[in-house]
C-alpha cells in the first residue's frame, strides 16, 4: 500500500494539493487497475457509480461545482484539503467545487457522485463540463467568471 499518512499531516490547502500530486505520481509507478464504473441518467442529473475493491488507493478528479457523494456500500478512508475522514456506508455528503479527494478502501466500496446535467447522455462531454484538469485551470475559470460578472 502507498503511504497516505503524509495527507494527514498537511498544514494548509496548498500543502495538501502538493501531497496529492506526489501520491498520484507514486500511483502512476504501479500497475493500474481498471475500476468498474456505471453511468446513470435521470431528469436533470448524471450519477457516476464507482466500484472500489478493498485495498485500492485512488485519487479523484477536480470538480468544477459541488456535488453529492453517496457511499452506498463498504468503508473507505477519504482525504480532502479539510482532512481525513473514515466513511462507512450508508453515508451521504456534499463536496464543494474544486475539491480533489484521495481514498483508501478498507472494504469493497461503492461511491456515487451526483451532478446536475441536462444535456445528452455523453460521458466524454459531461466530463469536459464537470471536471477541470488542474487547480490552475479552475482558478483561471473562477477569475474569468468574476470578471464577466
Amino acid at each position: 500500500m502507498v503511504n497516505v499518512t503524509k495527507l494527514d499531516e498537511c498544514a494548509d490547502v496548498s500543502e495538501y494539493r502538493e501531497k496529492v500530486a506526489e501520491l498520484e505520481s507514486v500511483l502512476k509507478d504501479h500497475d493500474p487497475i481498471e475500476l468498474e464504473v456505471r453511468h446513470h441518467f435521470a431528469h436533470g442529473t448524471y450519477t457516476r457509480e464507482l466500484f472500489i475493491p478493498k485495498g485500492t488507493m485512488l485519487t479523484g478528479q477536480i470538480h468544477r461545482h459541488s456535488c453529492i457523494n453517496i457511499i452506498s456500500k463498504g468503508k473507505i478512508i477519504a482525504f480532502t484539503d479539510k482532512g481525513r475522514i473514515e466513511i462507512e456506508a450508508p453515508h451521504t455528503f456534499v463536496s464543494g467545487s474544486g475539491v480533489k479527494k484521495a481514498g483508501y478502501a478498507l472494504e469493497d466500496t461503492i461511491w456515487l457522485n451526483v451532478h446536475p446535467w441536462d444535456g445528452p447522455e455523453d460521458v466524454e462531454l459531461i466530463e469536459k463540463e464537470i471536471v477541470v484538469s488542474s487547480y490552475e485551470q479552475l482558478e483561471i475559470e473562477n477569475k474569468e467568471a468574476l470578471w464577466l460578472g
